[in-house]
């Protein structure tokens, strides 16, 4: 391609020398042979079209060669380690391959197999491209074309993950392109610096870095920023492309697991009961929280309608479950909504929106369900509803803006009503508050018979903590948890009520716990 054929007939021609010498040639009858032309130089656009397309060849040559290799060391590095028979002696041997690989940058030779073979495919397009304007242009332009939308594509998917990094496109030249980005960004933010250090050094004082002028507070405000970027630039290289992705994720905000929680919770394999079942009973309530505040594109969170068709397929009086296992997605569901209730007044460090308490209140706590399970044979289950009911009914009673009717009927069914009340009755909060903890108090303790197992008993010990202002399990004072149950005791002592002396024989008793347990702690910490 580069030079002529010598065996092509049309590469000799008769130099105009040798026809004058034909008549005497034949007259004396000689022959004069015809001189070969000596071949033209090769024009450029030939010399690129045939590098590009040998460098193309050797490259993919290059990159099938490697990943012939490369299985081959794969191999042999996973069957080495079973030569042994000895356990200690395999492990011994993989550890030292492994190390060997680190040693010898294995990881670098994978990616650049297909790096090559990249290379090869875009250097075969550009001189398929160079090939065919001296032949035709239309055809010329079209490739070209094509070769330019194709190495934009490519160049983009080169640069996304380096600016996006959550971005799942890449290519074996990301990496590359990561490392010259940042390197060139920290030459240029290191200059940057050393002038800005210059000039910060002639007009701010270095009497303790005194700034006395706006023109001195905007030079140090930069300087600050320039070495902020600078770090930034210098840990992008200290840690790598991969290593800084994964960085990256590990100092998002948590609305990143919330949004990959959520669309998980979309999967219809979840609309399985039992799968959303374990998914709840094994999610932290904080978590629960925080999914439940999360509102779908119906404005309603997908996690609140999970829980919601859970809690109506173990309702009391549904049929098609074993008792057992009802009684056990019951318990599930019952623990999601108290612990979505509590965070409303213990401090979990995210708090339910009003909007999902009144939710809660409207559909998971309404009246016509809590009092089948307040008359549960199940004590956990009595315990957890008379929980959550009067940890809303607090919610509402210490809410500063109003509550409307519908709340206040409400209020009536958890907490009671004594005779001859006027309608102004709940404008006294201390004394509905008061009332809310005897209800529930009363609604536990009054149908107990046997003691309550450490479970419950933790339950309803925080669920009181709350209730009488004395923080919660994480934060409980102790001193005014035993404070506000003594008072309480003392009030409950002028009830009428047939089961007075039961549950106050209760609480004495656990007053008289509490207190132990304290004493042993304080021995313990001196």
């Amino acid at each position: 391609m580069l030079s002529l054929n010598a065996s092509d007939p049309t590469a000799f021609r008769v130099h105009p020398s040798q026809v004058s010498q034909q008549p005497g040639s034949l007259a004396n009858g000689t022959h004069v042979p015809p001189l070969l032309y000596s071949s033209p130089s090769p024009t450029a656009s030939i010399v690129w079209v045939n590098t590009l397309w040998l460098l193309s060849l050797v490259f993919s040559l290059t990159s099938a060669l490697s990943a012939l290799l490369m299985r081959q060391w794969s191999r042999k590095y996973t069957e080495l380690p079973h030569i042994p028979s000895l356990s200690c002696e395999r492990a011994r041997v993989r550890s030292f391959l492994f190390l060997g690989t680190i040693k010898y940058e294995m990881h670098l030779a994978v990616e650049m197999i297909p790096m090559l073979l990249h290379l090869s495919a875009f250097l075969f397009l550009v001189g398929l491209v160079i090939f065919f304007y001296p032949i035709h242009k239309t055809i010329a332009i079209v490739l070209s074309i094509s070769v330019g939308l194709l190495g934009v594509a490519y160049l983009t998917l080169t640069i996304l993950p380096c600016v996006y990094r959550n971005c799942p496109y890449r290519t074996p030249m990301s990496g590359i392109f990561w490392c010259l980005w940042h390197t060139f960004a920290f030459l240029v933010v290191f200059c940057l610096q050393w002038i800005l250090r210059r000039l910060h050094a002639l007009l701010v004082p270095y009497n303790l870095g005194d700034v006395k002028s706006p023109r001195q507070r905007k030079l140090t405000e930069w300087l600050e920023g320039i070495e902020n970027v600078l770090n930034n630039h210098r840990q992008c290289l200290r840690d790598g492309f991969q290593d800084s992705i994964v960085r990256v994720a590990l100092d998002a905000p948590e609305i990143v697991d919330l949004k990959a929680l959520a669309w998980l919770l979309k999967l219809p394999a979840l609309a399985e009961k039992s799968k959303i079942q374990n998914f709840i009973a094994n999610t932290p309530g904080e978590t629960i929280v925080q999914l439940m505040n999360v509102p779908a594109g119906s404005g309603r969170s997908i996690f609140r309608d999970h829980l919601f068709a859970l809690l109506r397929s173990c309702a009391p009086g549904t049929v098609g479950l074993d008792e057992d296992m009802r009684r056990s997605r019951l318990l599930v569901c019952l623990d999601a909504v108290h612990r979505i209730v509590k965070a409303s007044s213990a401090n979990y460090g995210v708090s339910p929106s009003e909007s999902v308490l009144s939710d809660v209140r409207t559909n998971f706590a309404n009246m016509g369900l809590m009092r089948a399970l307040w008359a549960d044979t199940d004590p956990a289950i009595r315990l957890v509803s008379r929980s959550i009911c009067a940890l809303l009914a607090r919610h509402l009673l210490l809410r500063p803006n109003g509550r409307e009717e519908p709340e206040l009927d409400w209020l009536k069914e958890v907490v009671g009503s004594p005779p001859n009340a006027g309608d102004n009755y709940f404008d006294d909060i201390v004394t509905v508050d008061r009332m809310n903890l005897k209800s529930f108090v009363y609604g536990v303790l009054s149908i107990q018979t046997d003691k309550l197992s450490s479970k419950d008993a933790t339950v309803f010990a925080e669920t009181l903590a709350i209730l009488m202002n004395a923080g919660g399990r994480t934060s409980l004072s102790r001193d005014i948890f035993e404070e506000q149950l003594t008072a309480f005791v003392h009030w409950t002592e002028n009830d009428d009520d047939k089961h007075r002396d039961e549950v106050i024989g209760k609480l004495r008793d656990m007053l008289q716990a509490f207190k132990r347990h304290s004493e042993q702690q304080r021995r313990n910490t001196m």
